[in-house]
């Protein structure tokens, strides 16, 4: 009561914001609790050579740890939608971040099936969490900002995995490994507290709940493809299949055809994370610029076969400094199509079906980043060469490119 005798109101400061004055803090809020999970999320493989060590098994065989990661999130991704009805934006965000913590705890275990179901759970809640995340900047952001902030924020990810891949091996050589999964729980239990505590930052607007179905029936509708968004996502598969060959792949080539040196190796990955990390701003700024997301997507095509193309030509005398503009090359194709993408399929559904349609869409592509490691390997394996599955890629890219600068010039950024 005022000293009128008049109750007082309480004032939400935030939702009485602008558009425009809420989509910075929006952003920083989503890339916060991004930067987060991805932290989590790249210190799997960072902890592969001490689980080996642990286990006595070898560190391939902790590398299928992505394949898990990918199977949770493939399950997990489909319901953001319904979880953000029954939720809302942060009781999602909060629950999934709080499944990743504990998912990390199981590798304290140190046994492999504790790591593959840390991996399984992690997937459960990193898929969620990130197209949550995605439909904040895209519900906030201006739609002529909306491919750069939507590139700001996915630039959380390479941002966190040059972080994390140069603390974090120190850390457990000295603290040991265990040291190093709770630091990393650390990270994600701060990002838990920053989203218990900001919850007006994390408002999803979602559409209300269609007709009552079967869970049968339910979950066969969540994988299905939208029909007006096939072409867009069968595009982004082959983006979800390639980011593999030119991250993961393109590292082991140098080391095993190329006989580059660990650290040289090591040092063309950073490039490539950095890369991602000036080039997603600036292909986004590019999508908003242009306004037609489709043909950003063809370019990166066009950068992707250009970049297999020269990979399959580096060998053990070739100079280390042509490695620099390939890791820029494969940094571009492999690292930054992501929020491209995301900018042209929010132009093409309404803003209220944006959580479940990111949800879903993450879900389907993770069959490519699940799929893409033991196809590529199993072919590698059959032929002896990594020529097949890397000019298959490119032939796939080469085929995108085309069918993406055929189509018509979209009147909005990624617009049907």
């Amino acid at each position: 009561m005022n000293c009128d005798g008049v109750p007082r109101v309480r004032v939400d400061k935030f939702a009485a914001m602008s558009q425009s004055s809420r989509a910075i803090p929006v952003l920083l809020a989503a890339a916060t609790t991004q930067f987060a999970a991805a932290v989590g999320f790249w210190s799997f493989g960072l902890l592969a050579p001490d689980l080996a060590a642990e286990t006595g098994l070898e560190e391939r065989d902790f590398g299928l740890s992505i394949t898990f990661t990918f199977l949770g999130a493939f399950l997990a991704s489909p319901f953001t939608g319904a979880f953000v009805r029954r939720f809302g934006g942060q009781g999602t965000v909060a629950r999934m971040l709080a499944i990743l913590v504990g998912a990390l705890a199981l590798t304290l275990t140190g046994t492999w099936t504790g790591a593959m179901l840390a991996a399984f759970l992690f997937g459960i809640g990193y898929g969620p969490q990130g197209a949550v995340g995605m439909t904040l900047v895209t519900q906030t952001a201006a739609p002529r900002r909306r491919g750069l902030f939507l590139a700001l924020r996915h630039s959380a990810v390479p941002l966190a995995a040059g972080i994390v891949g140069r603390a974090l091996p120190p850390l457990m050589l000295v603290a040991g490994w265990q040291a190093g999964v709770l630091s990393v729980m650390g990270v994600l239990g701060l990002a838990l507290v920053f989203t218990l505590l900001a919850g007006a930052l994390f408002r999803v607007e979602a559409a209300p709940p269609g007709p009552a179905q079967s869970l049968v029936r339910r979950f066969r509708t969540v994988f299905q493809i939208p029909p007006g968004l096939r072409f867009l996502w069968s595009i982004g598969m082959v983006f979800a299949l390639t980011q593999t060959a030119v991250t993961m792949f393109s590292y082991l080539y140098l080391l095993e055809v190329a006989e580059l040196s660990a650290v040289a190796a090591g040092v063309f990955v950073s490039n490539l994370h950095l890369t991602a990390l000036i080039g997603r701003p600036v292909l986004g700024w590019l999508t908003d610029r242009t306004g037609d997301a489709d043909r950003v997507l063809a370019m990166i095509s066009v950068v992707t076969v250009l970049a297999i193309a020269a990979l399959l030509q580096v060998g053990p005398e070739t100079p280390l400094w042509m490695l620099m503009p390939l890791a820029v090359a494969c940094g571009i194709s492999g690292q930054c199509w992501n929020s491209v993408f995301v900018t042209a399929m929010s132009f093409r559904v309404g803003s209220g079906d944006l959580a479940e349609l990111n949800g879903r869409a993450f879900a389907f592509l993770s069959l490519g980043w699940m799929a893409s490691p033991p196809i590529i390997w199993g072919l590698i394996e059959l032929t002896g060469s990594y020529g097949v599955p890397l000019t298959g890629l490119a032939v796939l890219n080469a085929a995108a490119a085309l069918l993406l600068f055929a189509r018509p010039r979209a009147v909005g950024a990624g617009s049907v």
